[in-house]
């Protein structure tokens, strides 16, 4: 929270927001998106937060880009935590600690249509790693259950193709997204003309930033 309205604050004609944090911090905030597009700033949104925050406001403005956001805007994702992951601290440069749930969703996509694991095994994992909490899908809990399934042979070999066929649609949207702010604007971005960015709602979101670690 605080980041797209500080940047809009500096100048900034362009950002892209792709991560970001939740539950022990705020997250990027709609109503920042929404005053950085009524000034005419182009928000774009890719992989993970921002592909969420895209589709929700993709009718306002926001620009969406990669797979992951046009899921989210077609509906047939519906859920955060498809994108959400235990990471590492700063001191660890965030390390993910736990699988995205779209990026096991890929994976195994993927090793299905290579005929490395039938359809009946891609849906048993996927639904009991979406029925994990997003901190507990980790690649050991996806070892574990396969072999469960076929048979620790078996399933040993799936889960070390599931790591050497590795799919990171987060990271590859990012890129994509990286790819587009690369190249010159095209058009302005529609303006969100009935946003009311008042001196009081200034001050009061200004007050709500006052917690809330500033920018490096």
């Amino acid at each position: 929270m605080g980041s797209v309205f500080r940047a809009v604050e500096a100048g900034c004609p362009r950002i892209g927001i792709v991560d970001g944090q939740f539950g022990n911090a705020p997250s990027v905030w709609h109503k920042e998106i929404l005053y950085a597009i009524s000034a005419g700033v182009e928000v774009v949104g890719a992989a993970s937060m921002g592909a969420l925050r895209a589709a929700e406001l993709a009718a306002f403005g926001m620009v969406g880009i990669g797979r992951i956001f046009r899921l989210f805007r077609s509906g047939l994702w519906t859920d955060d935590d498809e994108v959400a992951v235990l990471h590492a601290g700063e001191e660890l440069d965030h390390r993910p600690l736990s699988e995205t749930m779209a990026n096991v969703r890929f994976t195994l996509r993927r090793l299905r249509r290579e005929h490395n694991v039938d359809r009946e095994t891609e849906s048993e994992l996927v639904r009991h790693l979406k029925g994990r909490h997003f901190s507990e899908r980790t690649r050991e809990a996806l070892r574990e259950h396969a072999r469960l399934l076929l048979g620790s042979e078996a399933g040993g070999r799936l889960a070390d193709r599931f790591e050497r066929k590795y799919v990171d649609m987060k990271r590859a949207d990012a890129q994509a997204l990286l790819a587009h702010l690369g190249r010159p604007r095209s058009a302005p971005a529609p303006a969100v003309r009935d946003f009311p960015a008042t001196a009081h709602w200034r001050e009061q979101f200004q007050r709500q930033l006052a917690d809330v670690p500033p920018l490096r």
